[in-house]
This record gives structure tokens, C-alpha cells and sequence, in this order.
């Protein structure tokens, strides 16, 4: 039988007490664990399973995780991490749901310093001004890992990493996004990249076989950079990947790139991009060989 972990943080005891303020903090060390986290307020959660989280004091030793599962439902405004398998520790068979409702920020690890093998990760957002972010394969191996993160509400940030960072690989991979609404800035995508910049580590990042799916419905989305799928970039090598973008409003902007960037690649790879309604721009670069571009706007 697992070992299941719960913690309701915060309750409503009646309708005349106020939402509270908690923080929860949990480590496992070990195969077939579960926590379940559900919190209402202002509220903080830190998750770390198989893993030797070499800065943070209570979790320096090495651990392997496997059939590990997170759940975690927050309503207000709420702060997240869950780490997998990071930092001289392993994580086989896991997975990581969330879901949030409210000015809500959650950042998941899986595979980051280490390996991860059929792993899941799910996030919901639904309120304005979230921030989502999944890494996946960040200097080790991840294969068949899945990602998903969905959002309803404006102004809010996507980040899906996988296969980045310090000669990692990343084999059989899916990443998919969905939001609704305006005025989400940046939404982003990145398989086989060196992406330092965006968390520890450095070096080039290999993806193979990936997949990713980006849709979008409403207006001014990808102001700051573009709605982007980047496979194979800055010393990262992409091979037979595909990479979609469906955008429905004004004012949008997409852009794929396939092995663009110093020493780069994408070999036998797919790039589509649908956009309808007006005054949208798209770009697709690629550099490589067997790599097939379409484009859409109606």
C-alpha cells in the first residue's frame, strides 16, 4: 500500500472566519509516496520527493522516487514548488497535478540534476497574473515525460523546459498549452535548448521524437517575445520533432524555431502555425535538413 501524505492546510470552519495564511513544507525520500495538499488563502507549499536538494538543509541526503504522486489544489493567492527527482536523486513513474485559482505562482521540477522516465506533470490556472513553469530534463535524461498547463484569465506567463541545460536529453517528450484570454505576455516552449538563463546549469540540450502544442484564444498574446515553440536552439540538437501554434484573436504573435543558433540543427522536423482574425504575425525559422514549415492565416 502507498504511504499517503495529506495536508489540509487551511479550512472554512464558518462562514464568519477569514481565510488563512499557512505554509507547508515536505520531503520523501522513497518509492510509491503520495501528498495531497489542499489549502484555501493566502498560502505556501514546498514539495521535494527523491531527491538531495544539496541547498535546501533538511534534504541533503540522495534519494530515488519512484510511483510518486503530488496533489495540489490552492485557491487564493498562492505560492507552489514540487521537485521529482532533483539534485542527485531520481524520479521513475511519477506524477504532479495542480490546480489553482487565484493570483497563483507554481513552479515544478522533474528530472532537474537527474533522470525522470515517464513522467506527468498537469497545472491549471484559472485568474490573472499567473505564473506556470514545468522543467523537465534539466542536465539528465528524461524520456516519455508529459507536461501540460492550461490557464484561463489575462495577463499570465507559461514556461515548459524540456531537454535543456548541461548536455541533457530529452527522448519521446509532449508539452502542450492552453489559454484563454488577453494579454498573456510571454508563452513559451523549449525541447533541446541551452537555456542557462532560465534556471542553474549550462550547455546545450538534446530533443528527440517531442512534441509541442500551443493554443491560444483572445487577443495581444505574445507581446513580449511572441507565443514560442523552440526546438533545437543555442547548442541544442532537435531531431523529428513537431511543433504547433493555434491562435484565435487580434494582435497575436507566434514563433517557431527549429534548430536556429550557434552549432545548431533540426533534422526531420514539423512547424505549423494557424492564426485567425487580424493584424497577427508569424515567424518560423529553421535550419537544418527534411524540415517542413506551414503556415496559416485567415
Amino acid at each position: 500500500m502507498k504511504n499517503i501524505f495529506t495536508l489540509i492546510a487551511a479550512m472554512i470552519l464558518t462562514m464568519g472566519i477569514a481565510h488563512a495564511q499557512n505554509s507547508v513544507e515536505n520531503i520523501q525520500n522513497g518509492n510509491q509516496n503520495d501528498v495531497i495538499i489542499n489549502q484555501i488563502g493566502n498560502n505556501d507549499a514546498f514539495i521535494w520527493q527523491g531527491d538531495g536538494f544539496t541547498f535546501y538543509p533538511a534534504a541533503d541526503e540522495e534519494g530515488t522516487a519512484t510511483n510518486n504522486s503530488v496533489i495540489i489544489d490552492q485557491t487564493g493567492s498562492s505560492l507552489l514548488y514540487v521537485g521529482q527527482g532533483i539534485n542527485e536523486g531520481a524520479s521513475v513513474n511519477s506524477e504532479i497535478i495542480v490546480s489553482q485559482n487565484g493570483n497563483s505562482y507554481a513552479d515544478i521540477f522533474q528530472g532537474v540534476l537527474r533522470d525522470a522516465e515517464n513522467a506527468y506533470a498537469n497545472v491549471s490556472q484559472d485568474g490573472s497574473n499567473n505564473t506556470a513553469s514545468v522543467r523537465q530534463a534539466q542536465a539528465g535524461f528524461v524520456y516519455d515525460v508529459d507536461a501540460a498547463i492550461s490557464q484561463n484569465g489575462s495577463g499570465n506567463y507559461v514556461s515548459i523546459l524540456q531537454g535543456f541545460g548541461g548536455n541533457s536529453t530529452s527522448e519521446d517528450n509532449s508539452a502542450s498549452v492552453t489559454q484563454e484570454g488577453n494579454n498573456n505576455a510571454s508563452t513559451t516552449i523549449l525541447q533541446g535548448s541551452n537555456v542557462a538563463a532560465a534556471g542553474p546549469g549550462s550547455g546545450a540540450g538534446t530533443a528527440e521524437g517531442n512534441t509541442s502544442n500551443i493554443l491560444i484564444i483572445g487577443n495581444s498574446n505574445g507581446t513580449n517575445g511572441g507565443v514560442r515553440i523552440n526546438q533545437g536552439i543555442n547548442g541544442g540538437t532537435a531531431l523529428n520533432n513537431i511543433g504547433y501554434i493555434l491562435q484565435e484573436g487580434n494582435f497575436n504573435n507566434s514563433i517557431i524555431n527549429q534548430g536556429v543558433g550557434n552549432g545548431m540543427q533540426s533534422i526531420g522536423s514539423e512547424a505549423n502555425t494557424f492564426q485567425y482574425s487580424n493584424n497577427n504575425m508569424s515567424t518560423v525559422n529553421q535550419n537544418g535538413e527534411n524540415n517542413l514549415a506551414n503556415v496559416t492565416q485567415d
